[in-house]
């Protein structure tokens, strides 16, 4: 199912990107949103990692100055880097990675639903609530032995709850007036706790920098 449910997700970014000149007009803009990611959680001794999202986005238009922004991150992610390693069950890999790290590394679809407010001519405020699917969690330990880089991974699938539920907002700078190209930044807060465990809750952090770029809207302009 969640092979499933991911082929179809990005099946809807390539129909989007062929037919995104339908789905533009004068009270609704439609494109590609491409965001460089910094993420992190909360009550870990890792450090941020990036990874790059890719998603679509509308603007629905309520007001001049009033927007409904909802989002499809079809490739979103989570997680952290060099944590500290843990043990893993078995004494030889134990011994392997005793100085390493782990990654944990978290794949996700992520829904955000946004009011967006214009502050000045081309500055826009967001802010709204985020669902994100979490389909893939893993712990991916790092070590050097001998000269050489060793890998393990351990998936986290069954103690990592299926759906995250937080806060996000941010700002945004239209490029060009109505339809054009415009960058933004937004912070998001989870409000789940991703890892049972004694230390606290850990939440998922992230710092995110979209680029949205209108697919279809000069042809759409054209027809009008």
């Amino acid at each position: 199912m969640l092979i499933s449910c991911c082929a179809f997700a990005r099946a809807q970014v390539i129909i989007a990107l062929l037919f995104g000149d339908k789905l533009n007009s004068d009270e609704v803009e439609f494109g590609l949103v491409i965001s460089p990611t910094i993420t992190n959680i909360t009550n870990t001794e890792g450090k941020a990692k990036s990874d790059l999202n890719l998603g679509l986005y509308f603007n629905v238009k309520i007001s001049d100055n009033l927007y409904l922004h909802p989002e499809v991150t079809v490739k979103g992610s989570f997680g952290a880097k060099d944590l500290p390693v843990y043990p893993t069950g078995n004494d030889s890999l134990d011994r392997l990675f005793s100085t390493g790290t782990v990654q944990r590394n978290i794949r996700a679809i992520c829904l955000p639903m946004l009011l967006r407010f214009r502050i000045y001519k081309s500055f826009f405020g967001q802010a709204g609530i985020q669902c994100d699917w979490l389909l893939n969690t893993k712990d991916v330990f790092k070590a050097e032995v001998n000269g050489n880089d060793l890998r393990y991974t351990i998936k986290l699938e069954e103690e990592v709850p299926r759906f995250d539920i937080g806060l996000t907002a941010g700002l945004e700078y239209k490029l060009k007036k109505d339809k054009g190209m415009s960058l933004g930044v937004r912070f998001y807060y989870g409000g789940t706790d991703v890892l049972d465990t004694p230390d606290g809750t850990q939440m998922n952090l992230a710092w995110v920098f979209n680029v949205n770029i209108p697919i279809g809207a000069g042809k759409a302009a054209a027809r009008q």
